[in-house]
Parts: structure tokens; sequence; C-alpha cells
């Protein structure tokens, strides 16, 4: 059986780290950006001028909700990838407060 002391607070680092670390995804060749942290907290969001007509108000709306999607996606992928790292792999199994 291994420690699993060290690999806890490996895993308690990077919960800490999971605020600094950021995903960006661009909608509609950069008419919208959403930048997420690792929390899946928006830290901001962008529209090119340009895509801000009224006639654009239906696919504007789709391209934010697939940015969002992704982001929200790429986000647990970049978590699950950071576990890995720490765990070599090793699949832990959900344990309250670490994410």
């Amino acid at each position: 059986m291994m420690n699993m002391g060290p690999i806890f607070a490996e895993l308690q680092r990077l919960q800490g780290e999971l605020k600094q670390m950021t995903i960006e995804v661009a909608e509609g060749e950069g008419a919208f950006r959403v930048l997420i942290n690792g929390y899946q907290e928006v830290q901001g969001v962008a529209f090119d001028p340009a895509a801000l007509s009224p006639d654009n108000a239906e696919a504007l709306q789709i391209m934010v909700a697939s940015a969002f999607n992704r982001a929200i996606l790429q986000s647990k992928e970049m978590i699950k990838t950071e576990i890995a790292k720490i765990t070599g792999g090793l699949n832990l199994p959900n344990i309250p407060g670490l994410f």
C-alpha cells in the first residue's frame, strides 16, 4: 500500500493553483472570447464590436453558448491532466473537499 500523504498534499497544492490556471476559447473567428479558470469561474469575456449588431443576435447567442461549453470541457480536461501528473494515472475516487 502506498503512502497517500504526499499525493494528497500535491492535490491540495494543485487545488490552490487552479484559480490561476486559465483556458481561453474563441468562437466565430474571434467574435466572442471567454476566459475561465480551473474552478470554471469566468475571468473575462470579449466581443468583437463588429459582431454586436441586431442582425447577429442569434448567431452570437449560439457562439456564446458554444464557447462556454468548450471552455468548461477544456478546463475539466486540464484538471484531469494535472491530477494524472500528480497521481501517475492512479484512479482516485472523488474525495470531498479536494475538487
